[in-house]
């Protein structure tokens, strides 16, 4: 016999998009409990743990790459990169999509992403202006639900920056050269247009899945290719030895953009491996904090 019971009441089909709305505006943690501890007194004790032993002695920067491993594989190298700069109040973040999205570039241009630490609101403003000059940036929130990239920064950026932090976060998705040109062109006009600073940020791993000494000659290859802040020369390395490095395509951005706003040097703040952490030293993964000034 068919169920001809009813519900009570329907959702009015307006309620619904307001629920939807709000799911899509407050972007929920993903990762924690899993890349990072989910529980805010044990992820301060962590960020305490993993920031002690980092020298705090922030000074003005242009960038940072940083990775997005776990705290326990690459947090004490994320952790000695953010340590060594000033936050300020605007911060835009780019990051490999890790979930497939058929979008090759997106922002989520309204709401904030939450972290066990609170929110994070959106830089409305400048997220409208960077799409303004990149029109194949698309305003695609769901590619931001599933992805960890830029969630597992977060936490720092929390910790140790202003109380009114706010951020701009860019899913990578595509190593095209003539769009990775056109990004970094919008993204170089957006922050001058700024009348406070800026910081950029690039999420990325270096080389993945090598034995220990092979890991670290790619790894020091490709931070070469760092130094010279010239987004081209690092696809070039990535292509030329066959490097499966998380994050390329947001680095080689970021670069191009903190070289055209006058950046001249890019440090290492500290590098390791997950084998540094207990993994497994025949398949490693690489991760360095680089400083960009």
């Amino acid at each position: 016999m068919r169920n001809t019971r009813r519900f009570p009441f329907r959702i009015p089909h307006s309620a619904f998009r307001i629920c939807l709305m709000a799911v899509l505006r407050s972007r929920r943690p993903v990762v924690a409990g899993y890349f990072y501890p989910a529980d805010p007194a044990v992820l301060d004790e962590a960020l305490d743990a993993l920031l002690g032993g980092a020298p705090i002695a922030p000074t003005p920067a242009h960038a940072l790459i940083v990775p997005h491993g776990s705290f326990r594989h690459a947090g004490i190298v994320a952790a000695a990169a953010w340590a060594a700069v000033r936050i300020p109040r605007r911060t835009i973040l780019f990051g490999p999509s890790h979930t497939g999205s058929w979008i090759p570039w997106s922002v989520m241009e309204s709401g904030a992403y939450r972290t066990p630490l609170g929110e994070v609101p959106i830089d409305e403003q400048a997220v409208a202006a960077l799409r303004a000059r990149c029109p194949f940036l698309a305003a695609d929130a769901w590619a931001q639900q599933g992805e960890h990239a830029i969630e597992v920064v977060l936490p720092f950026l929390q910790r140790l920056g202003p109380a009114d932090v706010s951020i701009v976060p860019v899913i990578t998705g595509s190593n095209d050269r003539e769009e990775l040109s056109q990004l970094s062109t919008a993204l170089t006009q957006v922050v001058r247009m700024q009348e406070e600073p800026v910081l950029l940020v690039a999420s990325t791993d270096l080389s993945h899945y090598e034995p220990v000494a092979r890991g670290a000659a790619l790894d020091r290859a490709l931070l070469d290719a760092m130094r010279t802040l010239d987004g081209r020369t690092l696809l070039d390395c990535v292509h030329e030895r066959s490097i499966v490095m998380c994050g390329d395509g947001a680095a080689a951005c970021v670069l191009d953009a903190a070289r055209a706003l006058g950046a001249t040097s890019a440090r290492v703040a500290r590098y390791g491996t997950s084998a540094d952490a207990g993994g497994d030293p025949d398949s490693t993964t690489g991760y360095a904090g680089v400083v960009i000034q």
